[in-house]
């Protein structure tokens, strides 16, 4: 199966783990001119910060360009068995809403990719 041979590698966006062990990633709005002009005024943040769950902030580590989707659901499932069901199917959707939201990047690949992909360190 194609997909499974598939390398995603998170994208250039600033990320943290919280203290929960849990990954936040900070997205800018995509404001336009005048939102931003109004966010300025108001002193409003024009980004986001978005908590993941357990899963695919587990999900999130795992996904630097070193492993394929293969790999990457025998990992998920290894580490959290039954409570991921169907394993395949779920890290299959995750990624696909991560690319969706321009947050994961996939190549066909290991390593395949040029930009800082930030680290897990707390």
């Amino acid at each position: 199966e194609a997909v499974m041979d598939i390398f995603p590698v998170r994208c250039q966006v600033e990320w943290t783990t919280l203290e929960s062990g849990c990954i936040e990633v900070t997205l800018d709005k995509n404001l336009t001119k005048i939102e931003a002009k109004v966010a300025r005024i108001l002193g409003a943040p024009t980004f986001v910060r978005r908590p993941m769950d357990k899963m695919n902030s587990a999900l999130w580590v795992l996904m630097d360009g070193t492993r394929n989707v293969r790999t990457i659901v025998e990992e998920m499932d290894a580490k959290f068995d039954e409570a991921i069901s169907p394993v395949s199917e779920r890290v299959n959707n995750s990624i696909a809403q991560f690319v969706e939201l321009g947050l994961v990047s996939l190549t066909r690949m290991k390593g395949d990719f040029d930009w800082d992909i930030g680290s897990s360190a707390v």
